[in-house]
């Protein structure tokens, strides 16, 4: 802990009414609990008078800091899959595994032509199909094929 030199108490007197602790503590190269307590002991000593003179501790209220609030947003959803029935139809003759199996016409009918769309990754049937196999798609309910 270094002494203060009469220098530095005369920097300190001279800007503690227009200065905040730190903005001094920085220009003297000292902490600011050093400038604080120095300020304290001028006060009691009576060199630090006059109205502009600052209190180095004041009782100030706190406020208690409010907890941050953290927005968890929902991922957006997915785009809509295009599943839109894209059919090249075709005869049992030209079905093969880069088609889609699914019979046209009636159910109670021989199938002599088939979707022939592009066929899900990994699937027999396009989408489209594949959501009416399941029980998802809009005519899902329906006995008629295409």
């Amino acid at each position: 802990m270094s002494r203060w030199t009469a220098e530095e108490i005369r920097e300190l007197v001279t800007l503690w009414p227009t200065s905040t602790a730190a903005q001094i503590a920085y220009r003297l190269h000292r902490p600011r609990a050093a400038i604080c307590g120095k300020a304290k002991r001028l006060l009691e000593e009576g060199l630090l008078e006059g109205k502009n003179a600052k209190n180095p501790n004041p009782r100030k209220r706190r406020r208690r800091a409010r907890p941050l609030r953290i927005w968890i947003m929902p991922p957006p959803p997915p785009p809509p899959a295009n599943d839109s029935l894209a059919m090249r139809p075709c005869s049992l003759l030209e079905l093969d595994e880069a088609r889609c199996h699914w019979p046209l016409g009636d159910v109670n009918e021989v199938a002599t032509e088939f979707c022939g769309g592009a066929p899900a990754p990994g699937h027999r049937y396009c989408r489209h199909h594949m959501r009416m196999a399941h029980g998802q798609g809009s005519d899902a309910g329906h006995a008629t094929r295409y």
